[in-house]
């Protein structure tokens, strides 16, 4: 058993990230929204950059960094609470976004709205990784 105690605190400390993917990622989230304030012709490249493509980059390097490949968003019922906040969050702020700029005709609005997309991405980033690894070294 104590084989087990051991593996699980060896495999926690490998669970937390290097310090530049949540802000990476909450910047290449912020891209994506920032496309839309920058021109129709931009949000195109803005989705496929900053919300596939440099996800995809970041999270596989993350890995190779880490050496550990795991579902951060669903592997524990600590992560999944926060993440659900965060979607939603993610969502209200892309719906008032695109309200704001299109809707009131508020220019750079969803660009603002990026940059709090940024911030609760390195925020709940960080506090998601937090209950992972938590969860990990109790062994829930």
């Amino acid at each position: 058993m104590d084989n087990v105690d051991a593996a699980r605190r060896q495999m926690a400390s490998r669970l937390t990230s290097p310090w530049w993917y949540h802000p990476g990622i909450g910047l290449s989230f912020g891209l994506a929204f920032a496309s839309a304030t920058i021109g129709w012709e931009y949000i195109p490249y803005g989705v496929i950059i900053g919300l596939t493509l440099l996800p995809t980059v970041l999270t596989t390097v993350a890995r190779r960094v880490t050496g550990v490949s795991i579902d951060r968003y669903r592997s524990t019922p600590s992560a999944r609470w926060s993440v659900l906040v965060y979607a939603l969050l993610f969502v209200v702020l892309a719906g008032a976004g695109i309200a704001l700029q299109w809707g009131a005709d508020l220019r750079w609005a969803m660009a603002g709205c990026g940059a709090l997309v940024f911030v609760l991405t390195v925020y709940f980033g960080r506090r998601i990784e937090a209950a992972l690894v938590r969860d990990a070294r109790s062994g829930t």
